[in-house]
């Protein structure tokens, strides 16, 4: 993701495009000039000139100034904690979920980074028997959060999704593209 070279109301604002719906939707990621490295208020209070995204950002409490990285990574999905066989109708479920719906994760992995990871989940595809592979834009207001987020040694235990009755082994994440505060 790029910044775009618009500002308005010195709100940089980075596009995102939905295309199952063909809506082009722009996220806050920082402010100019913007001034400590981490930054608790809200985006949403410099509006972007959208009421759904100022809604949205209020809602998740969308930091002003985020560090911001996108990619791909994959997943694989279990019947059970253990591991050991592969959850075919809860993974396709994800799949169609996030192909239908997007998903948006208000406080992404928490057990791994800590509070404040953003997360949007738009498009998922299965890409061999077992795993998925999904493509993501994830901020937060503390780098340190995307650095680890962008280390491939970074290691995710299994987590539970009650929504698709499937426990989730995460691989790691491949950031293709990370942005920060200007």
């Amino acid at each position: 993701m790029t910044l775009s070279p618009s500002v308005r109301k010195g709100i940089w604002i980075a596009p995102l495009l939905l295309a199952t719906l063909g809506i082009g939707v722009a996220v806050v990621v920082g402010v100019a000039d913007a001034g400590p490295t981490e930054q608790t208020e809200p985006a949403a209070s410099a509006t972007s000139g959208s009421p759904l995204l100022t809604e949205v950002a209020e809602q998740i409490a969308l930091p002003a100034r985020t560090w911001t990285a996108s990619g791909t990574h994959t997943a694989q999905g279990y019947t059970t904690e253990a591991a050991k066989t592969i959850s075919v109708d809860g993974m396709k479920a994800d799949c169609d979920n996030i192909n239908l719906n997007k998903k948006l994760a208000a406080d992404f992995r928490s057990d791994v980074f800590g509070p404040g990871m953003k997360g949007f989940f738009p498009k998922c595809q299965r890409v061999a028997p077992g795993t998925n592979k999904y493509w993501f834009t994830i901020s937060s207001a503390d780098r340190a959060q995307i650095d680890k987020l962008c280390d491939p040694r970074t290691t995710y235990p299994v987590v539970h999704d009650e929504q698709h009755r499937t426990y989730w082994i995460d691989k790691p994440f491949t950031c293709t593209s990370r942005v920060g505060p200007s």
